[in-house]
Protein backbone atom coordinates (compact mmCIF):
# COMPACT_ATOMS: atom_id res chain seq x y z
CA UNK A 1 0.00 0.00 0.00
CA UNK A 2 1.34 3.45 -0.74
CA UNK A 3 -0.24 6.92 1.20
CA UNK A 4 -3.16 7.13 -1.00
CA UNK A 5 -4.37 3.45 0.43
CA UNK A 6 -4.14 4.40 4.08
CA UNK A 7 -6.26 7.68 5.45
CA UNK A 8 -5.88 9.39 8.61
CA UNK A 9 -9.67 8.16 8.96
CA UNK A 10 -8.30 4.52 7.86
CA UNK A 11 -5.57 4.58 10.95
CA UNK A 12 -8.02 6.07 13.79
CA UNK A 13 -10.47 3.72 13.27
CA UNK A 14 -7.76 1.01 13.37
CA UNK A 15 -6.59 2.19 16.88
CA UNK A 16 -10.32 2.24 17.85
CA UNK A 17 -11.01 -1.47 16.84
CA UNK A 18 -8.16 -2.12 19.53
CA UNK A 19 -9.70 -0.60 22.48
CA UNK A 20 -11.68 -3.76 23.92
CA UNK A 21 -8.20 -5.98 23.55
CA UNK A 22 -6.42 -2.88 24.54
CA UNK A 23 -8.62 -2.38 27.98
CA UNK A 24 -8.66 -6.25 28.50
CA UNK A 25 -4.89 -6.79 28.88
CA UNK A 26 -4.47 -3.25 30.35
CA UNK A 27 -3.38 -5.03 34.07
CA UNK A 28 -1.40 -7.88 32.83
CA UNK A 29 0.89 -5.66 30.81
CA UNK A 30 1.18 -3.62 34.14
CA UNK A 31 2.06 -6.51 35.70
CA UNK A 32 4.39 -8.33 33.53
CA UNK A 33 5.83 -4.95 32.14
CA UNK A 34 5.33 -5.70 28.84
CA UNK A 35 2.53 -5.85 26.26
CA UNK A 36 0.27 -8.60 26.19
CA UNK A 37 1.07 -10.66 23.23
CA UNK A 38 -2.34 -10.83 22.37
CA UNK A 39 -2.19 -6.67 21.81
CA UNK A 40 1.27 -7.02 19.79
CA UNK A 41 -0.88 -9.60 17.37
CA UNK A 42 -3.65 -7.57 17.23
CA UNK A 43 -1.76 -4.22 16.23
CA UNK A 44 0.56 -5.91 13.74
CA UNK A 45 -2.87 -7.12 12.13
CA UNK A 46 -3.95 -3.65 11.56
CA UNK A 47 -0.69 -2.57 10.41
CA UNK A 48 -0.02 0.03 12.70
CA UNK A 49 3.65 -1.15 13.52
CA UNK A 50 4.32 -0.57 9.62
CA UNK A 51 2.72 2.55 9.20
CA UNK A 52 6.40 4.42 8.33
CA UNK A 53 7.91 1.40 6.48
CA UNK A 54 8.65 2.21 2.85
CA UNK A 55 6.14 1.11 0.43
CA UNK A 56 9.25 -1.68 -1.15
CA UNK A 57 9.18 -3.03 2.02
CA UNK A 58 5.66 -3.67 2.14
CA UNK A 59 4.67 -0.67 4.76
CA UNK A 60 2.08 1.60 4.18
CA UNK A 61 4.05 4.58 4.22
CA UNK A 62 1.03 6.82 5.80
CA UNK A 63 1.18 10.69 6.02
CA UNK A 64 2.86 11.84 9.25
CA UNK A 65 0.55 13.99 10.51
CA UNK A 66 -2.11 11.28 10.18
CA UNK A 67 0.24 8.97 12.45
CA UNK A 68 0.81 11.70 14.88
CA UNK A 69 -2.60 11.75 15.41
CA UNK A 70 -3.27 7.69 15.63
CA UNK A 71 -0.58 7.72 18.07
CA UNK A 72 -1.97 10.72 20.44
CA UNK A 73 -5.48 8.56 19.83
CA UNK A 74 -3.60 5.25 20.86
CA UNK A 75 -2.04 6.95 24.09
CA UNK A 76 -5.29 7.99 25.05
CA UNK A 77 -6.71 4.62 25.47
CA UNK A 78 -3.06 2.98 26.22
CA UNK A 79 0.15 4.93 26.69
CA UNK A 80 2.28 2.00 26.54
CA UNK A 81 0.55 0.48 23.41
CA UNK A 82 1.01 4.23 21.69
CA UNK A 83 4.86 3.74 22.86
CA UNK A 84 5.06 0.79 21.36
CA UNK A 85 3.73 1.57 18.54
CA UNK A 86 5.68 5.10 18.07
CA UNK A 87 9.07 3.75 18.74
CA UNK A 88 8.55 0.31 16.29
CA UNK A 89 6.76 2.47 13.29
CA UNK A 90 9.24 5.40 13.38
CA UNK A 91 12.27 2.67 13.47
CA UNK A 92 10.32 1.60 10.28
CA UNK A 93 12.10 4.49 8.32
CA UNK A 94 15.58 3.45 8.77
CA UNK A 95 14.47 1.09 6.41
CA UNK A 96 15.15 4.42 3.86
CA UNK A 97 18.39 4.66 4.84
CA UNK A 98 20.28 1.35 4.96
CA UNK A 99 21.10 -0.58 1.61
CA UNK A 100 18.49 -2.30 -0.10
CA UNK A 101 19.69 -6.32 0.94
CA UNK A 102 19.69 -5.21 4.61
CA UNK A 103 15.90 -3.20 4.69
CA UNK A 104 14.54 -6.18 2.91
CA UNK A 105 15.83 -8.52 5.45
CA UNK A 106 15.19 -6.94 8.40
CA UNK A 107 11.66 -4.70 7.18
CA UNK A 108 10.80 -6.78 4.56
CA UNK A 109 9.03 -9.78 6.56
CA UNK A 110 6.51 -7.78 7.80
CA UNK A 111 8.82 -8.30 11.51
CA UNK A 112 8.36 -6.07 14.37
CA UNK A 113 11.73 -4.63 15.21
CA UNK A 114 13.20 -2.25 18.49
CA UNK A 115 16.55 -0.55 18.94
CA UNK A 116 18.31 2.30 20.46
CA UNK A 117 19.77 5.56 19.29
CA UNK A 118 22.02 5.40 22.22
CA UNK A 119 25.66 5.03 21.35
CA UNK A 120 26.11 1.73 23.56
CA UNK A 121 28.15 -0.32 21.21
CA UNK A 122 31.45 -0.95 20.09
CA UNK A 123 31.82 -1.81 16.35
CA UNK A 124 35.47 -3.37 14.53
CA UNK A 125 35.47 -3.79 11.12
CA UNK A 126 36.28 -6.45 9.46
CA UNK A 127 35.89 -8.55 6.29
CA UNK A 128 32.08 -7.87 4.89
CA UNK A 129 31.03 -6.30 7.98
CA UNK A 130 31.34 -5.50 11.86
CA UNK A 131 32.18 -7.42 14.87
CA UNK A 132 29.67 -5.74 17.59
CA UNK A 133 29.92 -5.50 21.06
CA UNK A 134 27.27 -3.50 23.41
CA UNK A 135 24.92 -3.00 25.85
CA UNK A 136 21.83 -0.73 24.88
CA UNK A 137 19.18 0.34 27.68
CA UNK A 138 15.62 1.06 27.10
CA UNK A 139 15.01 -0.70 24.22
CA UNK A 140 11.35 -0.22 24.47
CA UNK A 141 9.29 -3.14 22.49
CA UNK A 142 12.81 -5.91 22.50
CA UNK A 143 10.76 -8.57 23.68
CA UNK A 144 8.74 -8.77 20.78
CA UNK A 145 11.13 -7.73 17.94
CA UNK A 146 12.87 -10.08 15.55
CA UNK A 147 15.18 -7.60 14.76
CA UNK A 148 16.90 -5.25 17.38
CA UNK A 149 19.19 -2.84 16.11
CA UNK A 150 22.08 -0.51 18.32
CA UNK A 151 23.84 2.76 17.55
CA UNK A 152 27.34 1.67 17.50
CA UNK A 153 30.84 3.88 17.69
CA UNK A 154 33.43 2.28 15.04
CA UNK A 155 36.57 1.82 16.31
CA UNK A 156 39.98 1.12 14.52
CA UNK A 157 41.96 0.01 16.60
CA UNK A 158 41.85 1.42 20.11
CA UNK A 159 40.43 4.95 18.80
CA UNK A 160 37.32 5.86 17.64
CA UNK A 161 36.92 6.17 13.91
CA UNK A 162 36.38 9.76 12.09
CA UNK A 163 34.10 10.36 9.41
CA UNK A 164 34.41 12.26 6.32
CA UNK A 165 33.46 15.54 8.25
CA UNK A 166 35.65 15.16 11.26
CA UNK A 167 33.45 13.61 13.67
CA UNK A 168 32.91 9.66 15.28
CA UNK A 169 31.61 7.61 12.93
CA UNK A 170 28.59 5.90 14.39
CA UNK A 171 26.57 2.91 12.38
CA UNK A 172 23.55 1.64 13.69
CA UNK A 173 23.78 -1.92 13.24
CA UNK A 174 20.90 -4.60 13.48
CA UNK A 175 20.75 -8.44 15.22
CA UNK A 176 18.31 -11.16 14.52
CA UNK A 177 17.22 -11.76 17.89
CA UNK A 178 18.57 -14.82 18.85
CA UNK A 179 22.01 -13.47 18.83
CA UNK A 180 20.59 -10.68 21.55
CA UNK A 181 20.34 -10.94 25.12
CA UNK A 182 17.29 -8.94 27.09
CA UNK A 183 18.74 -7.97 30.68
CA UNK A 184 15.28 -7.42 32.66
CA UNK A 185 15.89 -3.93 33.99
CA UNK A 186 12.31 -2.43 33.06
CA UNK A 187 11.43 -1.38 36.73
CA UNK A 188 9.82 1.96 36.54
CA UNK A 189 7.96 4.50 37.74
CA UNK A 190 5.42 4.29 34.98
CA UNK A 191 4.87 2.97 31.11
CA UNK A 192 5.62 -0.18 32.82
CA UNK A 193 4.05 -1.93 29.74
CA UNK A 194 6.91 -1.00 27.05
CA UNK A 195 8.82 -3.74 28.09
CA UNK A 196 11.90 -0.90 27.64
CA UNK A 197 14.59 -3.68 28.64
CA UNK A 198 18.84 -3.93 28.03
CA UNK A 199 20.14 -5.79 25.06
CA UNK A 200 23.32 -6.86 24.98
CA UNK A 201 25.22 -8.76 22.20
CA UNK A 202 29.03 -9.94 21.85
CA UNK A 203 31.35 -10.59 19.79
CA UNK A 204 28.69 -11.04 16.96
CA UNK A 205 29.46 -10.57 13.48
CA UNK A 206 26.94 -8.21 11.43
CA UNK A 207 27.12 -7.77 7.39
CA UNK A 208 27.65 -4.42 6.03
CA UNK A 209 24.20 -4.66 4.64
CA UNK A 210 22.51 -4.93 7.98
CA UNK A 211 23.82 -1.26 9.04
CA UNK A 212 24.15 2.29 7.92
CA UNK A 213 25.52 5.93 9.24
CA UNK A 214 23.20 6.76 11.60
CA UNK A 215 24.19 10.60 11.40
CA UNK A 216 24.82 10.85 7.88
CA UNK A 217 23.21 8.41 5.81
CA UNK A 218 20.78 9.98 3.10
CA UNK A 219 17.77 8.57 2.19
CA UNK A 220 17.81 6.15 -0.85
CA UNK A 221 13.68 7.37 -1.76
CA UNK A 222 13.34 11.27 -2.47
CA UNK A 223 9.66 11.10 -0.68
CA UNK A 224 8.46 13.53 1.70
CA UNK A 225 8.22 10.52 4.29
CA UNK A 226 12.21 10.07 4.25
CA UNK A 227 13.15 13.66 3.45
CA UNK A 228 11.40 14.31 6.89
CA UNK A 229 14.72 12.51 8.36
CA UNK A 230 14.91 9.69 11.46
CA UNK A 231 15.26 12.10 14.26
CA UNK A 232 12.34 14.24 13.55
CA UNK A 233 9.67 11.35 12.80
CA UNK A 234 10.58 9.52 16.23
CA UNK A 235 11.12 12.59 18.25
CA UNK A 236 8.03 14.54 17.44
CA UNK A 237 5.52 10.89 17.78
CA UNK A 238 6.92 10.26 21.08
CA UNK A 239 6.10 13.52 22.27
CA UNK A 240 2.14 13.05 20.97
CA UNK A 241 2.09 10.30 23.58
CA UNK A 242 1.82 12.89 26.27
CA UNK A 243 -0.78 14.24 24.62
CA UNK A 244 -2.76 11.45 24.68
CA UNK A 245 -2.46 10.64 28.40
CA UNK A 246 -3.39 14.70 29.07
CA UNK A 247 -6.35 13.87 27.14
CA UNK A 248 -6.90 10.55 29.20
CA UNK A 249 -6.54 12.44 32.21
CA UNK A 250 -8.82 15.58 32.09
CA UNK A 251 -11.69 12.57 30.51
CA UNK A 252 -11.32 10.32 33.65
CA UNK A 253 -11.37 13.21 36.11
CA UNK A 254 -14.56 14.71 34.52
CA UNK A 255 -15.94 11.31 34.86
CA UNK A 256 -15.00 11.24 38.57
CA UNK A 257 -16.11 13.96 39.15
CA UNK A 258 -20.24 13.33 38.45
CA UNK A 259 -19.47 10.39 40.70
CA UNK A 260 -17.78 11.62 43.96
CA UNK A 261 -18.84 14.08 46.62
CA UNK A 262 -15.73 14.24 48.79
CA UNK A 263 -15.60 13.78 51.73
CA UNK A 264 -17.56 16.24 54.57
CA UNK A 265 -18.94 17.97 51.68
CA UNK A 266 -22.28 18.50 50.56
CA UNK A 267 -21.14 19.09 47.25
CA UNK A 268 -20.35 17.21 44.77
CA UNK A 269 -17.15 17.57 42.72
CA UNK A 270 -19.00 18.19 39.40
CA UNK A 271 -21.26 21.46 41.20
CA UNK A 272 -18.13 23.33 41.94
CA UNK A 273 -17.08 26.40 40.29
CA UNK A 274 -13.47 26.02 41.57
CA UNK A 275 -13.64 22.81 39.19
CA UNK A 276 -15.22 23.97 36.57
CA UNK A 277 -12.21 26.76 36.43
CA UNK A 278 -9.39 24.03 36.42
CA UNK A 279 -11.08 21.69 34.02
CA UNK A 280 -11.13 24.65 31.78
CA UNK A 281 -7.87 25.80 32.15
CA UNK A 282 -6.57 22.51 31.12
CA UNK A 283 -8.75 22.16 28.39
CA UNK A 284 -7.27 25.76 27.53
CA UNK A 285 -3.77 24.15 27.73
CA UNK A 286 -3.53 20.98 26.24
CA UNK A 287 -5.99 22.50 23.15
CA UNK A 288 -3.24 25.26 23.07
CA UNK A 289 -0.21 22.74 22.96
CA UNK A 290 -1.67 19.94 20.56
CA UNK A 291 -2.94 22.71 17.96
CA UNK A 292 0.61 24.01 18.04
CA UNK A 293 1.63 21.15 17.50
CA UNK A 294 0.07 19.83 14.66
CA UNK A 295 0.02 23.10 13.40
CA UNK A 296 3.97 22.81 12.91
CA UNK A 297 3.37 19.19 11.99
CA UNK A 298 1.02 19.96 9.10
CA UNK A 299 3.04 23.17 7.61
CA UNK A 300 6.68 20.81 8.04
CA UNK A 301 4.09 18.19 5.47
CA UNK A 302 2.85 20.77 3.05
CA UNK A 303 6.60 21.90 2.14
CA UNK A 304 7.72 18.54 2.25
CA UNK A 305 4.98 17.20 -0.16
CA UNK A 306 6.03 20.58 -2.68
CA UNK A 307 9.30 18.89 -2.99
CA UNK A 308 11.27 21.39 -0.55
CA UNK A 309 13.67 21.10 2.07
CA UNK A 310 12.50 21.91 6.01
CA UNK A 311 13.83 25.60 6.83
CA UNK A 312 15.53 26.16 9.92
CA UNK A 313 12.85 27.75 11.23
CA UNK A 314 10.01 25.39 11.07
CA UNK A 315 12.65 23.00 12.07
CA UNK A 316 12.89 25.40 14.76
CA UNK A 317 9.13 25.44 15.87
CA UNK A 318 8.57 21.93 15.55
CA UNK A 319 11.00 21.50 18.65
CA UNK A 320 9.23 23.95 20.57
CA UNK A 321 5.58 22.74 19.79
CA UNK A 322 7.83 19.33 21.01
CA UNK A 323 9.08 20.64 24.44
CA UNK A 324 5.90 23.14 24.79
CA UNK A 325 3.71 19.96 24.80
CA UNK A 326 5.40 18.01 26.87
CA UNK A 327 5.45 20.72 29.63
CA UNK A 328 2.00 21.51 29.10
CA UNK A 329 0.59 17.68 29.07
CA UNK A 330 2.53 17.11 32.39
CA UNK A 331 0.88 20.38 34.04
CA UNK A 332 -2.60 18.90 33.02
CA UNK A 333 -2.57 15.88 34.37
CA UNK A 334 -0.59 17.44 37.60
CA UNK A 335 -4.01 19.76 38.33
CA UNK A 336 -6.45 16.21 37.44
CA UNK A 337 -5.11 14.40 39.79
CA UNK A 338 -4.78 16.63 42.27
CA UNK A 339 -8.20 17.68 42.00
CA UNK A 340 -9.30 13.91 42.07
CA UNK A 341 -8.22 13.75 46.03
CA UNK A 342 -7.34 11.01 47.41
CA UNK A 343 -9.11 8.45 44.73
CA UNK A 344 -6.38 9.26 42.16
CA UNK A 345 -3.72 7.68 44.59
CA UNK A 346 -4.86 4.30 44.45
CA UNK A 347 -2.40 2.28 41.81
CA UNK A 348 -4.97 1.28 39.39
CA UNK A 349 -7.26 4.15 39.01
CA UNK A 350 -7.00 5.98 35.60
CA UNK A 351 -5.17 9.05 36.95
CA UNK A 352 -2.65 6.99 39.16
CA UNK A 353 -1.73 5.68 35.91
CA UNK A 354 -1.41 9.06 33.90
CA UNK A 355 0.61 10.43 36.39
CA UNK A 356 3.13 8.14 36.38
CA UNK A 357 3.00 8.09 32.91
CA UNK A 358 3.71 11.20 31.62
CA UNK A 359 6.27 11.69 34.11
CA UNK A 360 8.06 8.77 32.62
CA UNK A 361 7.17 10.26 29.41
CA UNK A 362 8.71 13.23 29.92
CA UNK A 363 11.96 12.09 31.38
CA UNK A 364 13.08 11.20 27.37
CA UNK A 365 15.59 13.29 25.51
CA UNK A 366 12.67 14.13 22.68
CA UNK A 367 10.93 16.15 25.26
CA UNK A 368 14.02 17.33 27.60
CA UNK A 369 14.04 20.60 28.68
CA UNK A 370 17.46 21.11 27.15
CA UNK A 371 15.52 21.44 23.63
CA UNK A 372 14.79 25.12 25.06
CA UNK A 373 17.79 26.36 25.58
CA UNK A 374 19.29 24.69 21.98
CA UNK A 375 16.57 25.80 20.53
CA UNK A 376 16.63 29.29 21.94
CA UNK A 377 19.90 30.12 20.19
CA UNK A 378 18.62 30.08 16.73
CA UNK A 379 16.92 33.36 17.09
CA UNK A 380 19.90 34.75 18.21
CA UNK A 381 21.97 33.35 15.31
CA UNK A 382 23.52 30.71 16.88
CA UNK A 383 21.82 27.94 14.80
CA UNK A 384 20.13 25.06 16.26
CA UNK A 385 21.80 23.34 18.96
CA UNK A 386 22.21 19.94 19.98
CA UNK A 387 22.07 18.12 23.24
Amino acid sequence: MTTMDVTQQDLLQAVERLRPVLEHHRAQAESERRLADAVVSAMKEEGLFRALTPAEYGGSEVAWPSFLRAVEKLAGIDASAAWIMANVASGGVQAAFMPDAGAREVFGGGHLTAGSVIPAGRAVPVSGGYRVTGRWPLTSGCYHAAWLGGNCLVFEGQAPRMNAHGAPDFTVAFFPSSDVKIIDTWHSTGMRGTGSADIAVEDVFVPEHRTFPLFTAGSRFDRPLFRLGIDVSFFSSLTCVGLGIARAAVDSFVELAGKKTPTLSQTGLAARPTVHAEVARAEATLQSARSYLFDVADEMWATLSAGSRVPEELEARRRLSCVNAAEACERVVDAMYRLGGVTSIYSGHALDRCLRDVHTVNQHLAVSPVWWEKTGQYYFGLGLGMP
